[in-house]
């Protein structure tokens, strides 16, 4: 493996697994990233069986030649690499140790990749209690949106052991097109919070920008031109500032998800005895979004908060 911290392309897998050479994944959570990840590995020659509460998701997973299974546990089975794509903590522990969890199936020398954002300290303790099976633990939450997952252009950011990553390496491949190995598990969880941090504010300030555009009568792709072009710049502005301008609101992430990753991030930054002032400004927008019913909604969205008829000031 590369120095800590270093980006590289995705690890070998090891001896005997090569390119063509199919292997067994499961992979629980089927939803906009899990599903598009779940095809990444099918189109790459992998038998992969999947689990998700929505029957939608399975469908389409079954449609793209996946196996479809009624619980974690029979999705886990014969895993030699078991991906959780869930919604949070709680669902993570849930697929894992619940009633018809994942646990009572995975194999000693198989590895989870835990690609669900979830506070470092998590990650870390699964880590342990993983190792106590032998089963290896990547604490590898992705970046790259529902693009990245589709084009198999994602960056993981690996909290992990090299055996993990190398055991795992197959499945890296592809999903992803850098990994970054910043440490042990809950490192990677710590670098994508902060990461989140930032993602959750660019998208904040994207729709306040473009809000003030609108009332401002200034022509919407005029601006976007100017600005991707200007230190104003950034990825989250090239990305959702031309979607809102269209009214373009499909799902890539929704306003929830943004709440939840920042809701990490400043909790940690709290335990640190860092104040993290302004957080908790865009904090306040997305709990004023989600309380709207907006919550499942795409975070192009945002700007609809700006725009909500409000009386006197």
């Amino acid at each position: 493996m590369p120095d800590a911290g270093r980006p590289t392309a995705p690890p070998s897998a090891g001896a005997g697994a090569g390119a063509g050479a199919g292997r067994r994944v499961g992979v629980i959570g089927l939803g906009i990233m899990g599903g598009a990840m779940a095809a990444r590995l099918l189109e790459a020659g992998h038998t992969v069986s999947g689990f998700d509460i929505d029957a939608a998701a399975l469908a389409r997973f079954s449609e793209r030649g996946g196996t479809a299974c009624d619980s974690p546990a029979s999705a886990a089975q014969g895993a030699e690499v078991l991906l959780l794509m869930v919604h949070d903590q709680q669902q993570v522990e849930r697929v894992l140790e619940g009633p018809s969890g994942a646990l009572k199936r995975l194999l000693a020398g198989s590895v989870v990749w835990l690609g669900s954002t979830v506070p470092p300290a998590c990650a870390a303790a699964w880590a342990e209690r993983l190792a106590e099976r032998g089963i290896g633990l990547i604490d590898g939450p992705v970046s790259g949106g529902a693009t990245g997952a589709e084009g198999g252009e994602l960056v993981a950011i690996c909290g992990a052991s090299d055996e993990a990553l190398a055991r795992a390496g197959f499945a890296l491949r592809a999903c992803t097109r850098h990994v970054y190995h910043v440490g042990p598990p809950g490192a990677g969880a710590t670098v994508k919070m902060i990461n989140q941090l930032l993602v959750a504010a660019h998208a904040a300030l994207t729709a306040e920008a473009m809000a003030l555009a609108h009332r401002a009568g200034v022509e919407p792709l005029q601006l976007i031109e100017v600005v991707s072009n200007s230190a104003g710049q950034s990825r989250i502005f090239d990305k959702r500032a031309p979607r809102i301008a269209v009214g373009d609101h499909a799902v890539h992430v929704s306003i929830d998800t943004l709440r939840k990753d920042l809701g990490i991030a400043i909790d940690t930054a709290r335990q640190l005895g860092l104040a993290p002032r302004l957080a908790l400004g865009v904090q306040a927008l997305l709990d004023e979004a989600s309380g709207a019913g907006q919550g499942a909604d795409s975070d192009t969205r945002l700007i609809e908060r700006y725009l909500v008829p409000r009386g006197p000031r």
